[in-house]
């Protein structure tokens, strides 16, 4: 019949379609920059791109890692905490002790990597699930962090800025850091038995236990390399703000999450999408620089921000869905046809 799809045509939709649903992050980065460039002039200008790379540097940075967490079936709410109270530390050393940045950064990282394992060993140890774990860790370190700063912002010095508000030629210092971050990441989860390791405990626990694999050590590698993530991105949110705020982190855990699930990698866990979730940090940066550029009220942009992260997960969620169905329906398809040729009359 005239006009019907060809078997190539019918593949290439399927595998467009395919695409679409499994990097659901970079087709909503799309339609937000045409909309955006529609509705503001200067979105596609370089001091804007420059400003949006600076946004999401710290984000993108926390949730590559994060990513891993949920890929292993757990969470950790804790980020935040991590984030401010190893800015906090490295503020104190430089500021009030004299120590010169290129010994305060190693300390800094060293805090997030100690407070990563004790989120590992306190969920190994007394088998409660990493939510009620990082929940209270969180308040833990946000304690910590009042006690050491006093609830009174650290400075920094002057050339320690550099990471958070300097330039590397044309791209901002935070950006050339965010790459190297999210290609590390990248090939722990897709080219490193880690990384195999990691999708197994999400998908099958019992399996890992089984084939040998600890549980305790893998968990502690995993929190200790997200700890390790924070202490970098605290390094690169207090440069940028001068100073270690006394509330620095304390919204970044949702935003981490739902970078994540934008980006394609489910909270039940077996499955990691790095690639996704450095374009969810984009769409997420977008929706608050889009929503400033167009002079939405401050006092408003909060509400948007939640109203636009919690479409774009239900639309998610959705399109999860559909790709099960249509994965559901592939396979019955490829079933039906097997069983066809099988009955079909062999000529002579």
């Amino acid at each position: 019949m005239q006009g019907s799809p060809t078997p190539i045509n019918r593949a290439a939709y399927a595998l467009a379609r395919r695409f679409l649903l499994v990097n659901k992050a970079l087709l909503f980065t799309v339609i937000l920059a045409i909309v955006l460039s529609l509705e503001s002039p200067i979105f596609f200008s370089w001091a804007n791109a420059t400003n949006l790379m600076e946004q999401v540097a710290v984000l993108t940075i926390v949730a590559v890692a994060v990513t891993l967490v949920l890929g292993a079936g757990e969470i950790d709410l804790s980020v935040g905490a991590i984030v401010g109270l190893t800015g906090a530390v490295m503020a104190k050393l430089m500021w009030e002790n004299g120590l010169p940045w290129e010994a305060a950064i190693p300390v800094g990282i060293l805090v997030g990597i100690a407070c990563g394992l004790v989120n590992a060993s306190l969920i190994s140890s007394i088998r409660i699930p990493p939510f009620i774990v990082t929940l209270a860790t969180a308040s833990l370190y946000t304690g910590i962090l009042y006690i050491i700063t006093n609830l009174v912002p650290v400075s920094v010095p002057i050339d320690f800025q550099f990471f958070g508000q300097g330039f590397i030629g044309p791209v901002p210092a935070s950006f050339c850091v965010v790459v190297p971050a999210t290609a590390v990441i990248y090939l722990l989860a897709t080219r490193s038995v880690f990384g195999l390791h990691v999708v197994a405990l999400g998908g099958n626990p019992e399996a890992v236990r089984l084939a040998g694999i600890s549980t305790t050590r893998l968990r502690l590698a995993l929190y200790g390399l997200v700890g390790a993530y924070c202490g970098v991105a605290g390094v690169i949110l207090t440069a940028w703000s001068a100073s270690a705020q006394v509330s620095a982190g304390s919204d970044l855990m949702l935003l981490v999450i739902a970078a994540v699930v934008i980006g394609g990698t489910p909270l039940s866990g077996g499955k990691t999408n790095v690639f996704g979730t450095f374009f969810g940090c984009v769409v997420i940066g977008m929706i608050n620089n889009g929503l400033v550029l167009l002079g939405v009220n401050p006092n408003f942009q909060i509400i948007f921000q939640g109203m636009l992260i919690l479409a774009a997960l239900v639309v998610d969620v959705q399109s999860t869905r559909l790709l099960a169905a249509l994965a559901q329906r592939e396979r019955i398809a490829a079933a039906a046809r097997e069983a066809a040729f099988a009955e079909a009359p062999i000529e002579a």
